[in-house]
């Protein structure tokens, strides 16, 4: 009878321990639903595509505020941050007189409702050119949607994240760069120019399933790699550390369930690895360079043994040699051979965008506004039009101003300080302390190759970047409530 009545309350907690984990699960499972959307939607960059980014990414962003009560939030100053973009954002919907000053040599001083109705910029049915601090309010009102949205998004993946950890999430992400990857490749191999074999898109161009854009192929999947290659880190100092010293002690771990496991992620390292060679994407190689040299930092920094240093970085080189030698580096070293000093046209594109910058140094032309800009700057040919500056970094001087750009700065000098807290704490473990050095990488290649491009554009990719921006800030407040129920327990 004694054990009956004992199990009753053993079954109560372990009931509602997994009610407790439901949410939980729930919210990892939105996040890749939202993540696998963002990539296999061609990026997300249709409207009918962009449109479920927006309102899930806010939804899951709430769900872990919700789910994850009494965890950790960014600190003060980043959440102040934050909200200043938005308000600068807000401001430029603000509708002010042409006689007001702000307005003069910018919307007042160039016919865009004229430039307007040369062109259709999606979405075009319902935009008009106002006399806001912005040329066209309702592309800075998509903007400020999606700014809000990645914002909330944000803040809930960071305090989930700290509530419950990070491995089921990073595992997904690695499963789905695979699987990314795999499409890439598949599509290089049967070399149609329809996507998923069904797909042509409108603006023509050169794509790399499931993107639109060789590019952005290769933008998304540096960060998804950094991940898997945090992941692998960790795995490897984690495990290795519990075998007995000796070279048949630790190729027999491989055959256990944890080496198995991190087998598989070096699988998946090495096919992404492939898949941004295979785009040959001069960016994509830069992004590829820069992922194995930051990893390979991390690694002699982070290992006091010379042999363990030795046998991680020979592991990061012999992935990346193998995806090198298969994937035919040949032709993308050729493309840099043959590149100008014009960068494909980016030069020009660039010296326009300066104009704009210097036509609008206050308040820029409003967020998410460039390509409409572009219509009175434009100064190349005339029969393609250019809407994007391919670099983010001039695009968003141009359509923020100082307004804007100052805010963005801070943020990004108050986050680079959150991250350097995060690691100067020490509260991470092993693992926790290499997913963490992987999404920092990851922010580091992508921040690279935004300088001649533009991925972080695809709300795809911004999705995953946010993502990398939790991890990378997140406080491990998991760890230190199990190294309390530990000391109890002892």
């Amino acid at each position: 009878m004694s054990l009956e009545v004992a199990a009753v309350p053993s079954q109560a907690r372990n009931q509602r321990r997994d009610n407790e984990h439901h949410p939980n699960r729930l919210l990892v499972a939105a996040l890749l639903a939202l993540l696998t959307w963002g990539a296999l939607a061609f990026g997300a960059e249709y409207s009918w595509a962009y449109a479920p980014v927006v309102v899930f990414a806010a939804a899951t962003g709430l769900l872990g505020l919700r789910t994850s009560t009494g965890a950790a939030f960014p600190s003060r100053y980043v959440l102040v941050a934050l909200f200043t973009i938005v308000l600068a954002a807000v401001v430029q919907l603000i509708p002010v007189r042409a006689t007001d000053g702000v307005l003069e040599g910018s919307s007042s001083s160039v016919n865009y409702e004229g430039l307007r109705a040369r062109v259709a910029i999606e979405p075009a049915p319902h935009l008009r050119i106002s006399q806001a601090v912005s040329i066209a309010s309702d592309r800075t009102s998509l903007g400020l949607a999606f700014l809000v949205s990645l914002s909330i998004l944000l803040l809930g993946t960071v305090r989930a994240f700290s509530a419950v950890g990070l491995r089921a999430t990073v595992r997904g992400v690695a499963a789905l760069g695979l699987a990314v990857a795999f499409v890439g490749i598949i599509q290089a191999a049967v070399r149609g120019e329809a996507l998923y074999g069904f797909w042509i898109p409108p603006k023509g161009g050169t794509s790399f399933a499931p993107f639109l854009n060789e590019n952005h192929f290769a933008g998304w999947m540096v960060m998804a790699m950094s991940l898997a290659m945090g992941r692998l880190a960790g795995g490897l100092a984690t495990g290795m550390r519990q075998v007995a010293a000796g070279v048949r002690s630790r190729v027999l771990w491989f055959a256990s369930p944890p080496g198995t496991e991190m087998l598989l992620t070096a699988f998946a390292v090495a096919v992404m690895a492939l898949s941004m060679v295979i785009t040959r994407s001069r960016g994509g190689l830069i992004g590829l360079a820069m992922t194995a040299t930051l990893s390979s930092a991390w690694v002699i920094r982070r290992q006091s043994s010379s042999s363990r240093r030795l046998v991680h970085v020979s592991l990061i080189l012999l992935i990346l040699l193998m995806a090198v030698a298969r994937g035919g580096v040949e032709g993308t070293l050729a493309q840099f051979e043959g590149s100008s000093l014009d960068w494909g046209g980016r030069r020009q594109i660039w010296q326009d965008t300066s104009r704009i910058i210097q036509d609008h140094p206050w308040t820029g032309t409003g967020l998410n506004t460039f390509g409409i800009a572009m219509l009175h700057y434009q100064s190349g040919p005339k029969n393609e039009l250019v809407i994007e500056a391919h670099n983010d970094y001039l695009q968003l001087a141009a359509e923020g101003g100082l307004l804007l750009g100052i805010p963005i700065l801070i943020t990004i000098a108050l986050f680079i300080r959150e991250v350097w807290c995060r690691f100067k704490e020490g509260a991470d473990d092993e693992r926790t302390y290499w997913l963490r050095a992987g999404a920092v990488t990851g922010l580091c290649s992508i921040a690279v190759m935004e300088a001649f491009d533009f991925t972080l554009q695809m709300p795809g990719a911004a999705v995953l970047f946010v993502v990398l921006a939790a991890i990378a800030i997140h406080r491990p407040d998991y760890l230190a409530r199990r190294r309390e129920a530990r000391a109890v327990r002892e």
